[in-house]
């Protein structure tokens, strides 16, 4: 993995054979980020990607060992039990141009996948300040635990 740091923004390069999110959290917990949004784009040599059901709350999960172009990867980190945790989505385009998508477990790069990672709290900061997650009573999944109601 490659790195440069411009402000509040990381630009990060994943390298083949590198696994989404694994490689990620690992440097989100040692650059001691507990909070931000992130995009990207590049290859991935196999996917496991899930849906959630509403009706029975849990994640149906498909694996897809094929060379897929990432067409989109967005998502958001925040503290889940002290920890960070990676909340992503994707769009994947295969070699015959149709798309599929959904909730990203993990994924092997193959050649390249560049993120763009804005980060909105540090560790360094009050714990007051980092995004926070909880579990939902409803859902049972970790949600956004924002401070502010509308």
């Amino acid at each position: 993995m490659q790195y440069v740091r411009y402000g509040s923004t990381y630009v990060v390069r994943f390298e083949d054979g590198e696994t989404f999110p694994d490689k990620f959290l690992e440097f989100l917990s040692a650059k001691g980020v507990a909070g931000g949004s992130f995009s990207g784009l590049g290859a991935m040599k196999w996917i496991r990607i899930a849906f959630f059901d509403v009706e029975t709350l849990r994640y149906e999960d498909r694996e897809f060992d094929e060379q897929m172009e990432v067409l989109t990867l967005v998502g958001n980190v925040a503290l889940y039990e002290g920890q960070p945790l990676v909340h992503a989505h994707i769009a994947l385009g295969r070699r015959d141009y149709s798309v599929l998508g959904g909730h990203l477990r993990a994924g092997i790069v193959r050649p390249t996948l560049e993120v763009t990672l804005h980060v909105s709290a540090e560790s360094a900061r009050a714990d007051s300040e980092a995004l926070q997650r909880s579990l939902d009573a409803v859902y049972g999944l970790p949600a956004l635990n924002l401070r502010n109601r509308f």
